[in-house]
């Protein structure tokens, strides 16, 4: 590794520091300051409101699918637009929210609205939080015991020529590695009962890098892991993600963390996340370029394994009616619901009441605008390569 790389690929942060020293938490750390922020009438920003890397296409690998806003078609080529670009595509996707509702219709002409919500928005973070809370609950409810193992997976923001990576194929890299070290972790932990949580978290320079949350079962409070037992992970996110060093990634550093000890697990994932404060327009700037990469690559930042999610929909369940999901019992209807839950409205008739999306209200000028709730989706569009532009580093 040679020292004009190091520094962009830190095993506790996952990328360059900025001169203050605060790493990996731009949630909470390095609020914005007067020159990073747009003014607040301008939606759109240019080069020089990025700190770096404005001008840096979002990728350039060939058949990288990118939505359509993120997307420019010439007569001769299909390419990506500029990080500054994007974000701006994306304050305007976000700014299209605010004020907007979707309305709901019943069977008998009853209507209801709802404030229309995007997951970068603070409001949406309480349903992460609720999310999170339920597997903490779900984990706790079903494990003896418990040890969690949190792993950072990274790679270097600088390409082989020390300019910055196109921030999407960094993304994708990372996740390279992630698909083989997947297949170690259940090597690894064989025989255990085991969940995880994957959060996507921004790094102090507008790169990502992922947090692989996992919960282990202790049976009979055996608490015998340790960190040295994901060295075979490590290696193998490293061997499958080329501008990965193996100096960041060595469990002996931060890149592996084992804790017993762990008493709110959705407090602790959700550190992770920046789930709340303030609109992710008055972010800090190296956020919101984060943000853009996320929604132009249609990446979801939290995810979960498909026993969490089951732990997570009993919780709900029991939540939400107070019966336990094992005893439910009783009578159903004919779509799978619990009558004496009270977890659906009726009819006179004793039908489930039906609602549907009747439409999508924005009110950008004072005046109200109405559109079809059923034209939206997300389109997205591959685009060509450019050779030898951000050639990734060799480690």
């Amino acid at each position: 590794m040679s020292t004009t790389d190091q520094p962009a690929e830190q095993a506790a942060g996952g990328g360059d520091s900025p001169p203050d020293g605060s790493v990996s938490r731009p949630s909470k750390n390095n609020r914005q300051t007067w020159r990073e922020r747009p003014s607040a009438g301008n939606i759109h920003v240019g080069p020089s409101d990025l700190p770096h890397a404005g001008l840096r296409p979002l990728s350039v690998e060939p058949d990288r699918r990118l939505r359509d806003e993120a997307v420019l078609e010439t007569s001769d080529a299909v390419k990506s637009r500029p990080w500054y670009s994007v974000v701006s595509e994306w304050r305007d996707w976000y700014d299209g929210y605010m004020g907007a509702h979707i309305e709901f219709e019943a069977d008998d002409g009853e209507t209801a609205r709802a404030p229309l919500e995007n997951s970068y928005m603070p409001s949406y973070g309480k349903r992460y939080y609720a999310k999170l809370k339920d597997f903490e609950r779900g984990v706790e409810r079903t494990y003896e015991s418990l040890t969690t193992v949190m792993l950072t997976l990274t790679a270097s923001h600088k390409n082989a020529n020390g300019g910055w990576r196109c921030p999407a194929d960094h993304m994708r890299d990372i996740m390279d590695g992630y698909d083989a070290a997947r297949k170690q972790l259940h090597q690894a932990l064989s025989g255990r009962n085991w969940e995880y949580a994957r959060v996507w978290e921004p790094h102090a320079d507008g790169y990502g890098h992922l947090h692989v949350a996992v919960f282990v079962e202790d049976e009979d409070g055996r608490r015998d892991l340790r960190a040295e037992d994901f060295e075979p992970v490590m290696r193998s996110h490293v061997e499958n993600c080329q501008p990965a060093g193996w100096d960041a990634h060595q469990p002996a550093g931060d890149s592996v963390s084992v804790r017993d000890d762990v008493g709110d697990l959705g407090c602790y994932i959700s550190e992770y996340i920046g789930i709340f404060g303030e609109e992710a327009l008055n972010r800090q700037m190296t956020e919101q370029m984060f943000y853009a990469t996320c929604w132009a690559t249609n990446t979801r930042r939290v995810d979960f394994s498909n026993g969490a999610h089951a732990l997570m929909k009993k919780e709900q369940f029991r939540r939400e009616t107070g019966l336990r999901p094992e005893d439910r019992g009783g009578e159903t209807d004919e779509y799978g619901r619990w009558k004496e839950a009270g977890v659906i409205d009726l009819t006179d008739d004793g039908l489930p009441q039906e609602w549907s999306v009747r439409t999508i209200c924005s009110v950008p000028d004072r005046r109200p605008r109405y559109s079809d709730p059923t034209a939206g989706g997300v389109d997205t569009t591959p685009i060509d390569g450019h050779d030898g532009l951000d050639p990734t580093p060799q480690r």
